[in-house]
């Protein structure tokens, strides 16, 4: 396996709770990146914050289910604190609307933990350009369906909070990912279905759906 040449060496952080997984991708990651590259390691979103707070990183690679901790809350924010970090999800979860909401996120790749070993070259190198990556194993539509460009009367804020209410995040916890309080959140919400014509929740949810927005 080559080394990518044109990504710098810079510090990498891997977040997964369970050791032995996180040890493997740490193993190919150091074949993969440039010579000399540190990778550390981390099993939980708290220590993964303090070491960020302590020290510059140019890539995050997080699982997106640990118990009892938030990971898309820290997408979020990581992605708020630190706008050029790289922020790459490989996780065992495949269902649209959880790897959507990661991209809404601010997440830079999704990746499942199935994928090829080869991917996560290919998705360092897109991501490093400045571009989306989807891992292969996704079908060629949802692929499509994830980087498509909506064709929509909405403003990409009003897009990103949608996207996160039709995902299953309540009123409180969509203000927190975005650092609003409810009540923007709220008005946000009126706004967006009096654009659309929509009258309940239900009615939200099921425009979000049938036009491909999450």
């Amino acid at each position: 396996m080559h080394n990518i040449s044109y990504i710098p060496a810079t510090p990498v952080m891997l977040i997964d709770d369970h050791i032995l997984v996180a040890e493997g991708l740490r193993e190919l990651l150091l074949k993969i990146l440039p010579p000399d590259s540190v990778i550390n390691v981390f099993s939980s979103i708290d220590r993964a914050k303090e070491s960020l707070e302590a020290q510059p990183y140019g890539i995050v690679i997080t699982d997106l289910v640990m118990p009892g901790q938030s990971v898309m809350n820290f997408i979020t924010t990581t992605r708020r604190q630190y706008a050029d970090i790289i922020i790459l999800v490989i996780s065992s979860v495949m269902d649209t609307s959880s790897i959507k909401a990661c991209l809404a996120a601010g997440a830079n790749g999704y990746l499942s933990k199935a994928t090829d070993p080869r991917e996560i070259k290919l998705a360092l190198e897109y991501t490093n350009r400045g571009r989306k990556y989807i891992s292969g194993d996704l079908s060629g539509r949802l692929a499509d369906s994830i980087l498509s460009t909506e064709n929509t009367i909405l403003t990409n804020k009003e897009l990103e909070i949608i996207r996160l209410i039709a995902a299953g995040n309540k009123t409180k916890n969509v203000a927190e990912m975005l650092f609003v309080s409810p009540i923007t959140i709220m008005t946000h919400k009126r706004n967006i279905m009096r654009k659309l014509n929509l009258h309940s929740s239900t009615e939200l949810v099921k425009y979000v759906y049938e036009n491909n927005l999450i």
